[in-house]
């Protein structure tokens, strides 16, 4: 092993492909041991387990996966680092892609689903996030490093400042826990804001509903977070219907969207339907 969560590892390997952290893909790579350990134990890993990982970069938390399933894809947009993983890690298979791009389909040739690591560039979290749960059915369980204000977003609940259509979203395909607040001096170079390892356990059970249908109602709920939610939904929904569905759930004229849990957006997005 590399060991490149050592600084001074990781700045020799990094000469050695003359290369550097670049701004342009968000790049700041981990240099704590003890994180790393928490990161790669949080997903659970078993030697038959097929493990995605994103944007694995220089490969610091790579080489941690390796240590427990042989059987590991990395999608890597960085062509240096992509070329060095195909390299040195024979039991890899690499992508030189953007994830945003990458067809997940892909993933249907393993006839079991797959669990997924990375740390997430913070410009591209919420289209990531969005990404892997729209294809949830690949997954079992997902773990990323994420911006901390993002995982307190995702796992903010009703009446909260922080609750959002994103955190229906989320918590509609998966359970999703903090698992380790992380500093922003476990990175090089260090980032401006502290970060948080977030872990997705995808539920076996998705309501048997449109599920894009039910997304845009759901952000047309909280469009207008200062009109009553009621009035947010009437923009675009059939009046009659919306005013028997507020009845039958007994819900009150003024109550706004973030008063709803995700069950309630559920029953009322039926019911309006």
């Amino acid at each position: 092993m590399k060991q490149l969560y050592k600084p001074s590892n990781l700045i020799s390997f990094l000469n050695s492909l003359k290369t550097e952290a670049k701004k342009s893909l968000s790049q700041n790579f981990l240099i704590d041991q003890n994180i790393v350990n928490i990161f790669v134990k949080a997903l659970d890993i078993h030697f038959k387990d097929t493990v995605l990982e994103i944007g694995p970069g220089p490969g610091v938390l790579t080489e941690k996966v390796l240590l427990f399933t042989k059987n590991v894809i990395a999608i890597e947009k960085d062509k240096k680092f992509a070329d060095a993983l195909k390299e040195k890690e024979e039991d890899i298979l690499v992508f030189e892609e953007d994830f945003l791009k990458f067809d997940l389909s892909f993933l249907k040739k393993l006839n079991k689903k797959t669990k997924v690591i990375g740390s997430i560039p913070y410009n591209i979290t919420s289209p990531l996030i969005i990404k892997l749960l729209k294809n949830h059915e690949y997954f079992s369980e997902i773990v990323l490093m994420v911006q901390k204000e993002v995982a307190n977003r995702i796992i903010s609940k009703k009446r909260t400042k922080d609750y959002s259509s994103f955190s229906i979203f989320v918590n509609y395909y998966s359970n999703p826990e903090i698992i380790k607040i992380v500093s922003r001096n476990s990175f090089s170079p260090s980032p401006n804001v502290d970060s948080a390892i977030i872990k997705f356990t995808i539920k076996e059970n998705i309501e048997n509903i449109n599920n894009d249908y039910f997304h845009d109602f759901v952000k047309l709920g909280f469009s207008k977070r200062r009109k009553k939610l009621i009035s947010n939904l009437k923009d675009a929904y059939n009046v009659q219907k919306i005013d028997s569905a507020f009845k039958q759930m007994k819900l009150d004229e003024n109550v706004r969207a973030e008063e709803l849990s995700l069950e309630d957006f559920i029953q009322l997005f039926k019911l309006s339907n």
